[in-house]
């Protein structure tokens, strides 16, 4: 996967009839550690994204369509969904929306549930070997069930010559087709945005108690 900002400017012709996607680490936290930021770590890095793919946009062409994760409508209506799992980064998404860029209705609502489903139960520590089992292999193949909904998404919906930009989290575990030609955005701030980010979802999920 050509990594953006590590390589060369790409050729407009190389890519002409290839299918494009720009694939963007995204963070889906609580809302509350938003508010943390004191150090502007998420305004900084979707500056350099928006720097990024606006110097590939100038070889490759406008983006001409959104994948967003856990978003499953389109238009206005997708991009209200997007700002709630995606505050730090709407804005970049609405500018992108305005340029003409469609919002793909990528997920599969009832996938999602039954994903969520399986990792509660997966979760809640099951007392029988054959329960665990099971829920381990149900929730697993959820997750097959749903990597392939969303790779047929792209793989329909990103046509020849196109571009497409994928927001998920990194360890989406999507293996995407040959004719998909995936470039990961590169940013500076990443490392220490997910050093932060570690701290601080550590101490939310290990609260230590003071004495008064």
């Amino acid at each position: 996967m050509p990594e953006l900002g590590k390589i060369t400017k790409p050729s407009k012709e190389r890519y002409e009839n290839k299918k494009k996607l720009i694939f963007v680490p995204i963070f889906i936290i609580p809302s509350s550690l938003y508010e943390k930021d004191t150090q502007h770590l998420f305004k900084q890095y979707w500056s350099e994204v928006s720097e990024a793919i606006g110097k590939l946009e100038l070889s490759l062409g406008k983006i001409d369509i959104v994948f967003h994760e856990m978003n499953s409508k389109e238009n206005q209506e997708g991009v209200d969904i997007i700002e709630s799992l995606n505050p730090s980064g709407i804005d970049y998404i609405k500018i992108l929306h305005n340029s003409g860029s469609k919002i793909s209705e990528f997920e599969d609502d009832e996938l999602i549930a039954e994903t969520m489903d399986w990792q509660r139960i997966s979760s809640i520590g099951l007392l029988s070997q054959n329960a665990n089992e099971i829920s381990r292999k149900e929730y697993s193949s959820s997750i097959q069930k749903r990597n392939d909904h969303l790779v047929s998404k792209i793989n329909d919906e990103l046509k020849s010559g196109s571009n497409g930009i994928l927001l998920m989290r990194e360890d989406h575990g999507l293996q995407f087709s040959k004719d998909v030609e995936v470039f990961y955005v590169s940013t500076k701030i990443i490392n220490e945005l997910k050093n932060w980010l570690g701290e601080e979802l550590n101490s939310l999920m290990n609260p230590t108690t003071t004495n008064p």
